[in-house]
């Protein structure tokens, strides 16, 4: 598998996310409840499952991750999507996505069982997770949005620049801990496991951005290869 920082893998069990949801008081919906995930990895441009709310239920549903990137000066060239957001002053999110942080519409949560990071002194990915009990989550945002992205087209082996509405996500970044920090210093995911923390960050809000830290180091592990 390629090194790269765009990339986790997610074991959705709809039990346990079930369970989460049913403490913080939201009911996952029948459809969402009858869907089976298999375990899968997720890269930027790629698909992934994510968790809504509307404040009294909730669902599952399938999105693309990355925001629209900012275009390239060279036309011939295309935006790279945005996967991960932490500037919250940025020009780029204040007036282009601002509005889908405020609003809890927009606000989701991104099921995962580990993530990588490219390790630069051992070669490959480093892969890491939290050492609660699953379901641990990203502090994810969504938006619709209407454009070309990769899509898979049938008989071909490659997927094809093809317009369409789009439902896009990205998710919140931060500091690193101590355990991430050595393998790359520069960022880590918003990570939520605590029901109460889950509720907050779905409510939406500016007080809700104090979730924007690092996960707690002594109960996340950088996992064996």
């Amino acid at each position: 598998m390629i090194p790269m920082c765009n990339l986790y893998e997610h074991r959705v069990s709809i039990s346990e996310a079930s369970e989460t949801l049913r403490q913080i008081g939201l009911e996952l919906d029948a459809k969402s409840r009858a869907r089976n995930y298999e375990p899968d990895y997720t890269g930027a441009d790629s698909d992934g499952p994510v968790i809504l709310s509307d404040g009294n239920t909730a669902s599952v549903e399938t999105m693309r991750w990355g925001f629209p990137g900012i275009p390239p000066k060279d036309e011939k060239k295309r935006p790279k999507p945005i996967t991960n957001i932490r500037n919250l002053n940025s020009g780029w999110w204040k007036n282009v996505n601002g509005e889908f942080l405020r609003e809890p519409e927009f606000r989701c949560l991104v099921p995962f069982h580990r993530f990588a990071e490219p390790d630069k002194v051992n070669g490959g990915n480093a892969w890491f997770r939290t050492t609660v009990a699953e379901p641990s989550f990203f502090a994810g945002i969504w938006r619709p949005w209407e454009g070309e992205r990769l899509k898979s087209v049938e008989g071909r082996k490659r997927r094809q620049w093809l317009p369409d509405d789009w439902r896009l996500y990205a998710f919140m970044t931060t500091e690193p801990n101590e355990v991430v920090a050595p393998i790359h210093p520069k960022a880590m995911p918003v990570i939520l496991t605590d029901p109460d923390e889950c509720a907050e960050w779905l409510s939406g809000g500016a007080d809700s951005l104090r979730l924007q830290r690092p996960y707690p180091a002594d109960q996340m592990e950088l996992m064996e290869r």
